[in-house]
């Protein structure tokens, strides 16, 4: 079996997570854009953020940092697992659907 990408894992954990009746979205994080051949920088946002944030349907917050195998996570994305842990919420860092359904 080949290795799956880290858009194909995001899939698989969404598609889950929807299932399960959680409240999700997939966030796009790049913190910029090309418009008319320009590059345009978002003002706002969260360096580091989360690629799935979601709301278990108990009202718990849940951020998970998706990898696939040999990804290397940054020190941001780090930091903003942390935060999240730090206030109560459920932060995972996962290369696999398993990775997910052992935390939750």
């Amino acid at each position: 079996m080949k290795d799956l990408s880290e858009q194909d894992i995001q899939k698989i954990i969404i598609d889950y997570l929807r299932i399960k009746r959680y409240v999700v979205f997939k966030h796009h994080s790049t913190g910029s854009t090309v418009r008319e051949g320009k590059a345009v920088f978002f003002k706002y946002g969260e360096k580091g953020i989360s690629d799935i944030i979601a709301c278990s349907p108990k009202g718990t917050f849940v951020a998970i940092e998706v990898k696939k195998k040999g990804g290397k996570t940054s020190p941001e994305q780090l930091d903003f697992l942390a935060r999240v842990k730090a206030c109560g919420g459920i932060a995972i860092l996962a290369h696999s659907l398993d990775e997910v359904l052992a935390v939750i």
